[in-house]
């Protein structure tokens, strides 16, 4: 009785074409669902900042004189102009709950809106201007010192309503929900068209339908992002220039001249330093420039400037003649600047959801080009499908893998400051996990010619969602160590049961497609790996994307229980995934491949795994750059690898030998490493600083992956081609050779740590190891050693 999974003969053929294009549409809303979702949450702590800094400006209205009041030691409970500055702020402002005063010793003193709200306890505190931010799920909260000349004598607590914010946002994001269902159903309704259409058209057709339900919902996105920021900075600007009205309210009043006093623009720069977004900060008398930022501009009369947005404030004592207005102009690019950071973030987002959605579509298809062999008579239709359904097994792997990558530094960091450890100890995890990686290699090949290579990808799957796991209540390094050896055990054994397994399905004219699997699933999980951690961490945190990784681990061993086809109990194809020892000894002692291995490939291997992620999301956390930056430039060398693989495939051995790819490789690595070593950490929020160390950031990890991408694959071919491998065999020499290189991976965090400890964490040991990476390409390249051959049936009879 065969064992074959039945598959249901469909009623009619517009059934397979209504499966397919349900399957689509839920692929697709759920790729704008996580886009609106990620949005959603980076406008929410955007709009939310500006909200921050609007009612810090509106609380130096309060302060400022409160603490005039208290300056010459007057009791803070007897002061009369609270209720006439507050209520107005409060009644007039819907994000405002209440506005306090409390003396010393928590006593309520003054009061305006709703007196019960008392100063919350504290709870991750973040420092702002003279005062702390605190906050539940409802409340926003900042909190700062009033004092006389001597102490502290107070606090005035300002708190804003969350839940206003929430509600302001949901009206907002309504529209592009409504418009994600539709470009979905658009995109579900093109799939069902071109259903069981062949060709290069049909699959042009369904791409296009994708993108352009993307760009849509991407498109509706961004305009509620605009209305929300516009509100945001209109709010802000409207509160900064009543602020600075207040403060220099005093001067008309007592019948002074803003052009008598003395340091008057020094005041206005101050406050514009403050408040970075500011352009410029003007007094005008009658229309005349009395006091300006920019002192070329004193005694010409006010001209509003094209691109800016002004607010004002009127300083004009009652009845006088001579009109005063404080005039604060904020450049209209400040909101599109904000607009601009979200669509780099789309940008990354599309990229990461194309690549799931074609996944799962050329699966689809797949699946029914396999339903006619079926009712042609093959026994199980998984069967002719086994490379396509194990395609999302190895990129769900990778993509679990690569989504804590732009924040996992920072994380070990942390957890070894809490310890105690010293620097040295956060690169453990790392080699925690690449060591056990390579260790994973040999016994898993064995292991599969035993009872399956089926059994093999549960496992690694299985290990991968346990470390995962760990990893989401971590208290020490000891346990991130432990954690991570556990998913890089997982990720070893599942690396070799998925190319043991490819092989063993793929017939000899599709071997190509096999290895493509491997090559594609690696960077296509690292790429929407790193995007999609990086963005999803500001909204559910570190823990929350561990524990979402072991959740789609599980999901993926269902998965692969119900349709990976069951193997018996597999040969090892071409030996590929095994490495006899004896032969290694022999590949040690011959000095070509030595100096392949020592020259190229232990070196590309610490570069990645030391450099670009351990050491770069360190420097850039360091640098100040958010999360999603990290990730994104990160995928910047990811996606370059790719480019750059594929043109050494079309270029080797027509153009260039493996061995000239190989030394500009290693000389692109060092020049990418010297590029990275120019950028600087800044000591303050420098814009133009800022800029050229993205520049340099993205041009040197773009060329890095470059380098890689000509590294990469030609190694393999040129090890392959040495005399050694003719009588150890080329899948075998290769095999150790991947087994071997392993080492780059264990020892470059490591180096990197040791840097990092010597000198800090800073780009100018980059610069160390570009040249040390230059010198290692002189030398392969200079040095050519002779082959020394012996026959195994000599040396190991």
């Amino acid at each position: 009785m065969s064992n074959a999974a039945p598959m249901p003969t469909p009623a009619t053929p517009n059934f397979r074409r209504i499966a397919d294009a349900g399957t689509m549409f839920l692929v697709a809303f759920a790729c704008v669902s996580l886009l609106i979702y990620i949005a959603y949450g980076t406008t929410k702590r955007t709009y939310e900042q500006m909200l921050v800094e609007k009612t810090l400006a509106q609380s130096e209205l309060l302060r400022s004189p409160l603490e005039t009041y208290l300056r010459p030691g007057l009791p803070l409970r007897q002061y009369a102009g609270f209720n006439q500055l507050a209520n107005p702020m409060v009644n007039g402002d819907k994000t405002l709950i209440a506005m306090i005063v409390e003396a010393g010793d928590g006593e309520l003193v003054l009061s305006a809106g709703d007196a019960k709200i008392r100063t919350l306890p504290p709870s991750n505190d973040t420092a702002v201007a003279n005062g702390v931010l605190r906050h539940t799920d409802t409340v926003l909260q900042i909190i700062l010192p009033l004092r006389n000349k001597f102490e502290q004598v107070g606090n005035l607590v300002v708190s804003m309503d969350r839940l206003e914010v929430d509600r302001r946002l949901d009206e907002k994001f309504r529209i592009p929900f409504i418009v994600a269902l539709i470009a979905s159903l658009a995109f579900g309704v093109v799939v069902f068209v071109k259903a069981g259409k062949s060709g290069p058209q049909s699959s042009k057709a369904v791409a296009m339908a994708f993108t352009g339900a993307f760009l849509a919902v991407a498109a509706a996105v961004v305009l509620s992002m605009i209305q929300m920021f516009t509100d945001g900075a209109q709010s802000k600007g409207r509160a900064l220039v009543d602020s600075l009205g207040q403060r220099l309210d005093d001067i008309p009043q007592y019948g002074l001249q803003f052009d008598q006093i003395d340091g008057l623009d020094q005041v206005l720069n101050d406050y514009r330093a403050f408040n970075p977004e500011i352009r410029s900060i003007g007094i005008t008398i009658n229309g005349r420039v009395a006091v300006h930022t920019d002192r070329s501009r004193v005694g010409t009369y006010w001209q509003s400037r094209v691109g800016d947005a002004e607010y004002t404030a009127n300083v004009t004592p009652p009845n006088h003649p001579r009109a005063a207005l404080v005039i604060l102009s904020v450049p209209r690019s400040y909101v599109s600047w904000q607009v601009a950071r979200s669509v780099k973030n789309y940008a990354a987002l599309f990229v990461a959801s194309a690549l799931f959605a074609f996944l799962f579509l050329q699966l689809a298809q797949a699946m029914r080009r396999a339903q006619d062999d079926w009712r042609a008579g093959t026994t199980d239709w998984r069967a002719p499908l086994a490379l396509d359904l194990v395609k999302p097994v190895f990129f769900l792997a990778v993509f679990v893998d690569n989504l804590s990558y732009a924040f996992l530094p920072q994380v070990i960091t942390e957890l070894a400051q809490k310890s105690g450890d010293s620097s040295v100890s956060i690169a453990l995890p790392f080699t925690a996990y690449y060591l056990c990686f390579a260790l994973a290699l040999i016994p898993a090949g064995h292991y599969g010619q035993i009872i399956g290579t089926r059994h093999l990808v549960l496992s690694g799957l299985a290990l991968i969602a346990a470390g995962l796991s760990l990893m989401t209540s971590v208290t020490s390094l000891e346990m991130a160590v432990v954690a991570r050896a556990l998913t890089g055990l997982g990720q070893g054994i599942l690396f070799i049961g998925v190319q043991t397994y490819i092989l063993a399905k793929a017939q000899r004219d599709n071997r190509t497609k096999a290895n493509g699997i491997i090559v594609h699933g690696f960077q296509g999980g690292m790429i929407s790996g790193m995007a999609i951690g990086s963005l999803l961490v500001g909204e559910i945190g570190p823990t929350g994307v561990f524990a979402a990784g072991a959740v789609i681990a599980l999901a993926t061993i269902g998965y692969s229980l119900l349709l990976l086809p069951k193997d018996t109990k597999s040969t090892v194809v071409d030996g590929a995934s095994t490495v006899k020892w004896s032969q290694t000894a022999q590949l040690l002692r011959d000095p070509k491949f030595m100096q392949i291995i020592m020259l190229i490939g232990i070196p590309a291997k610490a570069v990645l795994t030391g450099v670009v992620l351990f050491a770069m999301p360190l420097l850039l956390h360091a640098m100040g750059f958010a999360k999603e930056d990290i990730g994104q430039i990160t995928m910047v060398y990811a996606g370059c690898v790719i480019i750059s693989s594929a043109i050494a495939g079309q270029i080797a051995d027509r153009h260039f030998p493996s061995r000239k790819l190989l030394v500009w490789g290693a000389c692109l690595t060092a020049v990418g490493l010297l590029v990275i070593s120019f950028a600087s950490v800044p000591n303050g929020a420098d814009g133009n600083t800022m800029i050229w160390n993205v520049t340099l950031l993205v041009v040197g990890s773009a060329i890095i992956g470059l380098a890689h991408g000509l590294i990469n694959a030609p190694v393999v071919t040129h090890i392959t081609e040495t005399a050694v491998a003719n009588y150890v065999g080329q899948s075998q020499t290769a095999a150790a050779y991947r087994l071997l290189e392993r080492g780059g991976h264990m020892i470059g965090p490591v180096i990197i740590g040791q840097l990092f400890l010597a000198f800090g964490t800073t780009p100018v040991i980059f610069a160390w190891l570009g040249v040390a990476f230059a010198l290692f390409a002189a030398a392969f390249n200079f040095i050519n050693p002779a082959e020394k051959i012996r026959r195994p049936t000599e040396e190991f009879a």
